[in-house]
């Protein structure tokens, strides 16, 4: 099989299996805060609360400025609140609240099934592949113009999932 012929292939394979999953998304909750960093930050302080910003960020492998963009955004709906380190008084912990800690129970009804279809060593294989192709595309698309158009394709595509829905 040609070069071209397999990109063809992977290519019209992710369009199906983006097509399945943006069809399982639509009967799911909250699309719009798990599919984004938010749902990352909720779900990292549901394995460790009272990880400070700096830990959230290096365990997450984002900038710091994001971390903090996600953060006040969750302060903001009342998912989780900025405490003092009891052991540091300079530093601020990120704690979930009873509030964040329900989203995450019920979140985790959100998830798309179809990852089960794999075993959890090919879930890391593939979450490694993820990685590749996404920095090398991000490095490709870095301008702002990219970086503005490619949020407004994230508004558009959960929009789309979440249409005929309630917020």
């Amino acid at each position: 099989m040609s070069d071209e012929l397999k990109q063809h292939e992977l290519t019209e394979n992710f369009f199906d299996l983006l097509l399945y999953f943006a069809l399982e998304m639509r009967g799911k909750d909250s699309p719009d805060l798990f599919y984004q960093g938010q749902g990352n930050i909720l779900y990292a302080l549901s394995e460790q609360d009272g990880q400070s910003q700096k830990e959230l960020a290096e365990g997450l492998s984002i900038s710091a400025p994001s971390v903090t963009e996600f953060v006040n955004k969750l302060v903001k709906k009342g998912l989780v609140q900025k405490n003092h380190s009891k052991k540091d008084k300079r530093v601020t912990v990120i704690n979930l609240t009873a509030a964040g800690k329900k989203v995450i129970s019920e979140g985790h009804q959100s998830e798309i099934s179809g990852w089960n279809l794999l075993s959890d060593a090919d879930q890391d294989k593939l979450a490694k592949l993820f990685q590749t192709i996404i920095a090398g595309m991000a490095a490709k698309y870095n301008g702002p113009n990219d970086k503005q158009r490619l949020a407004s394709m994230r508004q558009g595509f959960l929009a789309m999932v979440t249409k005929g829905k309630e917020k």
